[in-house]
């Protein structure tokens, strides 16, 4: 692949992945908004705390699926054949991986009625995901597999 990013992105990508994360998973726990208050004294204006929370989720959102895109696009130390191949196998294991959830899914809100507010956004970004993670997991699970025959 032409496009792929130089090696180092590898590393920086498995830094702000999780980082990423935790931000989003603390902002939906309400973590984020209790740490506002109590840092910056934010009891008494919530229109600020409400758009300090957004932007802190919007951010760490953004930042985990920038680090998901740089593991996935960076090249590996020796990027031959059998890595360019790897890597497509990979990819189309996650389509696959994607195509099962969301069929699996409508299946589900099917039996058990409409999702709740918010609930059909939370179920696409988990396709979202789903897909890189179960990309980069294959990925690097088979080129282990293969550097140490």
């Amino acid at each position: 692949m032409k496009f792929l990013l130089p090696h180092r992105f590898k590393r920086i990508g498995a830094i702000m992945a999780p980082l990423g994360l935790l931000g989003w998973l603390l902002m939906q726990m309400g973590w984020i908004k209790k740490m506002l208050v109590l840092l910056f004294d934010l009891s008494t204006d919530e229109l600020l705390t409400r758009n300090l929370n957004i932007m802190v989720a919007a951010i760490s959102f953004f930042s985990f699926l920038a680090g998901i895109y740089m593991v996935s696009f960076s090249r590996e130390k020796i990027e031959d054949e059998m890595v360019q191949r790897t890597r497509l196998e990979s990819f189309q294991f996650a389509a696959v991986m994607q195509l099962l959830a969301v069929i699996l899914g409508f299946v589900i809100m099917a039996i058990y009625k409409e999702p709740r507010e918010g609930g059909m956004m939370l179920f696409f970004i988990s396709l979202v995901g789903l897909f890189w993670l179960s990309f980069i997991g294959r990925f690097n699970y088979i080129l282990h597999l293969k550097l140490r025959q």
